[in-house]
């Protein structure tokens, strides 16, 4: 019986009926390259659980203590039936984007059941062109962006060829009882905030010098976050309701690499230059003002260390990054964007952001659940943008090849829209998730990324053709 993380434990307190907190991807292969046809049903459960014990959180599921005083428990669900988790499903003709977008904004719109182990995996068929589809949605509380992103190399292989496991026995340890939750939840309740004070003591003990400069950076952190104002105000930021939109746009990993390499700045500079355009176009569809307008966006970033790289749970901090949305050129949105993000990485501001978001390491539940909600209330963001890199090799899961996996996040209790981006196999993916009432043209948006990064890449080429000139 493992106590839930305190950031993991957040997204627990944060979820209402409206505001799911599971994450996800869509992730689009092609069958041509398996032996035997198209994946079935039967075949990919039987990969998966020959697997499952490389992830032993996903045969666990959350209780509650009967009591507020500590943290939930992740315990073994005795009761654990794959077939509950492992779904099937099949898309209308003529089983094209718009087909497949509804039928995943369909089941990002309901909640998990916290019940069972918080995920869920559909093998979806009747794409066009002979493609299949994998959906997977599982709870923010068990997975970030990074161990997600392990979890999926876990499952998937490098070569077609269908590898099956000879797992171990599992046997499910026993629920605990009620009398005992309770004697823990007591116990922790006045075990935690101690070990939290004796562990800075021994800190100021040991390294007075070094305790005091974290708690000056510390301090300075939480002042420029608080600094930096309220964001403006737009219409993305109302609040949500239970019902999502989804949407999906894609381009080769070479084309932010060639932007980089000409342009200036790092990847993500060129993806966020990138949303920072379409949320132009989206404006201007609209007929909203542009004229020297900006969205805040939250920028998650990850604080997982090399040795944390297999665990599951969440270890993240955040940056918040003003995106100009105004009428511009695409290589001056990119240099406003990389001043913006130098001088975000040279400031305390992460280092604040991670002291909010781990704030249930010292308080009480009662505490950390009223301050998560309060923060998540307090409007200091428009949208979110999170880029998690993947590796560029082909990857293959039971033979088939995997072309793209379209990342889904979960919207705030006033944030309408996360846009989050993965690279797998040479393609950048973007995964659009919005509110049902504030984004009905959210293709407008996922058009917009396109169109996007193809100016910036003719800015690219553009300054390549000049400088290639001025040489000759």
């Amino acid at each position: 019986m493992e106590r839930v993380g305190p950031q993991d434990a957040s997204f627990f307190y944060l979820e209402t009926p409206a505001v799911h907190q599971h994450v996800g991807g869509v992730q689009i292969l092609d069958p041509s390259t398996c032996s035997a046809g198209e994946p079935s049903i039967d075949e990919l459960r039987r990969l998966i659980l020959s697997r499952l014990h490389l992830a032993p959180r996903f045969r666990q599921r959350v209780v509650f203590p009967p009591v507020p005083l500590s943290r939930p428990r992740w315990v073994d669900d005795e009761r654990f039936d794959p077939d509950f988790h492992i779904r099937r499903a099949a898309l209308p003709s003529p089983g094209g984007r718009r087909q497949l977008t509804d039928y995943v904004q369909r089941v990002i719109s309901r909640p998990l059941d916290r019940s069972k182990p918080l995920w869920e995996l559909y093998l979806i068929e009747g794409l066009e062109g002979g493609r299949a589809a994998i959906l997977t949605k599982i709870h923010h509380a068990m997975v970030d962006g990074v161990s997600a992103m392990d979890i999926a190399t876990v499952l998937f292989d490098t070569t077609p060829n269908l590898h099956i496991l000879e797992p171990p026995p599992w046997v499910p340890e026993p629920l605990p009882a009620r009398a005992e939750l309770l004697r823990e939840a007591v116990r922790d309740a006045v075990a935690d905030p101690l070990g939290a004070v004796a562990e800075a003591i021994g800190r100021v003990v040991t390294a007075p010098s070094r305790a005091a400069g974290q708690v000056r950076e510390v301090a300075a952190g939480v002042r420029e976050i608080l600094g930096a104002g309220t964001p403006p105000d737009s219409p993305l930021n109302q609040r949500v309701g239970p019902n999502r939109r989804f949407a999906m746009a894609e381009a080769p990993v070479s084309d932010f690499r060639a932007v980089k390499r000409a342009l200036g700045g790092t990847v993500n500079d060129v993806v966020l230059a990138t949303v920072a355009g379409a949320l132009h176009r989206l404006y201007r569809h609209r007929r909203l003002p542009v004229r020297g307008a900006s969205l805040r966006a939250m920028v998650p970033i990850s604080v997982r260390g090399k040795d944390q790289r297999d665990g599951l749970g969440n270890r993240l901090s955040t940056l918040f990054v003003d995106l100009p949305i105004g009428r511009m050129g695409p290589r001056r949105r990119l240099a406003l964007i990389r001043e913006t993000t130098r001088n975000l990485k040279e400031s305390r501001q992460a280092v604040g952001a991670e002291f909010f978001m781990n704030i249930g390491l010292w308080a009480p539940p009662t505490i950390h659940a009223t301050a998560a909600r309060l923060a998540a209330r307090t409007r200091m963001f428009n949208l979110v943008v999170s880029n998690v890199p993947g590796p560029q090799i082909p990857l293959y899961i039971c033979g088939a090849r995997l072309l793209a996996l379209y990342p889904i996040m979960p919207l705030g209790e006033t944030v309408g829209l996360s846009v989050a981006v993965t690279s797998l196999g040479g393609t950048m993916a973007f995964g659009l998730v919005g509110d049902w009432d504030a984004l009905p043209d959210i293709e407008v948006l996922a058009d917009g990324i396109r169109e996007s990064i193809g100016e910036l890449k003719e800015a690219a080429a553009g300054r390549r053709r000049g400088a290639a000139a001025g040489a000759a």
